[in-house]
């Protein structure tokens, strides 16, 4: 059985590339997706799935339409075949671009009324590039663009047609419409297989587009969609800027990639790993020379091992001066262990965690001064043990055996206590940690279903345990397989199918 799921729209991010994919031929880097309004979450997510669409939207979508439009018709040669620019041949280029828009072959009404909208621009005495900027506003504004509108087959209503298929794949692993290979395999049949739809998401996998898809997945899975306007104390951190940020970014995104696409897949290397993408300024975060964009280097395996102790993470999930425990535990319990942690309970009163007097209080112990609070107790005696292992990094993920302000002595041990027999006992910091993480059976399931919400844009439903239960088995089975949990989640049933 399928859940059910409200219609999904693109998110901002999908909006911008599929109309970057839309008009390649012109080379477009901007487009109007940013201002859309916010997306909604499924877990850590960006999906768009609620049901209603307000009036705002609406003017948003139509207004974007018409500005894409009209930079597109304002070099009707782009997209035009003919010389003489007739009325027809507006017709046919819209209808030939429309159908990669809206990822299926056009109906005949849907031929109709652009080819209306084309008639009605040329009347009106815009010539072609008239009926190229209103007849590509319906294309741009319309449902079938803007969401994933899956009707299903004639057949079996509820399973997917080839091009629906295309579609999620598109989305999953290339952020944006279907490519030419991808439409002709939707449109010989290709996609109707289980083996076909495996063949097409391998080769997803090599192509240039997934290596950006699997740094999105990572940066919303550990809660790092701060990382890009994050600020920290320019005091202590004066060369933390732009570039700094840049540069972290760029880290996971190499790092992801050279694990999962280039080395053995595992979840437990990328959890393990002592290596990183270093360049300016990160070099003063590793302590190692700086080397060229895209050249890996070795870090000691004793202070780092895998993503969980790179700076895009440790500064993310840290203040601009001071380290966070507790909100890097949190991290760790609700994206990587899925832990159902709720919020706070209605009416406690949350206290900042004070600075302390230097040479007297440690960080550590004020943090554990949480378990003085009965309503707090429960909740912080599963968080803050995971954080305080990672006490060795400063709030910019700076590797430290003392405190920067009072010169007392870092203990990075803890104890972990969470019913996870791979995770449970003493850890002596995060580098232990972050290797039992990626032996963690719990950690793979997880991570099985932190795959499924970003495949679907939705949260799971009680009709999905099943399916998810045979991918984190087989996750399991793997030792953690990346790449082979992707293509059993593209070719499982949950994913070839719609809700009836």
């Amino acid at each position: 059985m399928v859940t059910k799921a409200p219609l999904r729209r693109l998110t901002r991010a999908q909006y911008h590339q599929s109309a970057i994919d839309l008009f390649d031929a012109y080379g477009f880097t901007d487009t109007p997706a940013w201002r859309f309004p916010g997306e909604e979450t499924a877990g850590p997510f960006l999906t768009q799935v609620k049901g209603g669409i307000t009036p705002l939207e609406v003017d948003v979508a139509v207004l974007a339409a018409d500005e894409l439009a009209t930079r597109a018709a304002a070099q009707p040669e782009k997209l035009l075949s003919c010389v003489d620019q007739t009325l027809s041949c507006v017709q046919e280029a819209v209808a030939t671009l429309a159908a990669r828009a809206y990822r299926h072959p056009l109906t005949g009404e849907e031929r109709a009324d652009l080819g209306a909208l084309a008639q009605a621009g040329f009347d009106g005495g815009g010539g072609a590039k008239g009926a190229l900027r209103l007849a590509l506003t319906g294309v741009l504004a319309s449902p079938s663009f803007l969401s994933l509108v899956e009707r299903g087959r004639t057949d079996a209503p509820t399973r997917l047609t080839g091009y629906e298929v295309a579609a999620r794949l598109a989305l999953l692993l290339r952020g944006g419409l279907p490519d030419e290979a991808l439409t002709q395999a939707a449109a010989d049949g290709t996609l109707d297989t289980a083996d076909g739809i495996a063949a097409q998401t391998w080769r997803l996998l090599k192509e240039p587009r997934a290596r950006t898809q699997l740094a999105v997945f990572h940066q919303q899975w550990l809660g790092l969609g701060g990382l890009a306007h994050l600020d920290k104390d320019t005091r202590r951190y004066p060369w933390f800027d732009d570039t700094a940020r840049a540069a972290m970014r760029d880290e996971l995104e190499g790092f992801v990639d050279a694990v999962i696409r280039r080395s053995d897949g595992r979840l437990e290397t990328l959890f393990s790993s002592p290596f990183a993408f270093v360049r300016a300024p990160l070099h003063k975060v590793y302590g190692v020379t700086a080397v060229a964009a895209g050249e890996s280097v070795g870090l000691d395996p004793e202070e780092r091992a895998g993503l969980l102790t790179q700076a895009a993470f440790l500064a993310t999930h840290a203040s601009p001066k001071l380290t966070s425990p507790t909100h890097r535990g949190l991290v760790l319990l609700r994206n990587v262990m899925c832990f159902p942690l709720g919020d706070p309970p209605p009416g406690v009163k949350i206290d900042p965690i004070p600075t302390g007097t230097p040479g007297q209080t440690t960080r550590r112990a004020l943090v554990e001064q949480h378990s003085q609070n009965p309503a707090c107790r429960s909740c912080h005696a599963m968080m803050d043990p995971l954080g305080l292992s990672f006490e060795r990094y400063d709030a910019a993920g700076v590797y430290r055996a003392v405190d920067l302000d009072d010169g007392a002595p870092i203990d990075s041990t803890a104890t972990i206590d969470l019913g996870d027999p791979a995770l449970d006992g003493p850890v002596k910091d995060a580098v232990e940690l972050s290797k039992r993480l990626g032996r963690s059976e719990n950690v793979l399931g997880c991570t099985a279903t932190q795959w499924y919400r970003f495949a679907f844009g939705r949260l799971e439903g009680p009709d999905d345990t099943a399916e998810l239960q045979a991918l984190a088995k087989r996750f399991v089975s793997t030792r953690g397989q990346v790449p082979d949990l992707i293509v059993a989640l593209t070719t499982s049933d949950a994913f070839r199918s719609r809700a009836p």
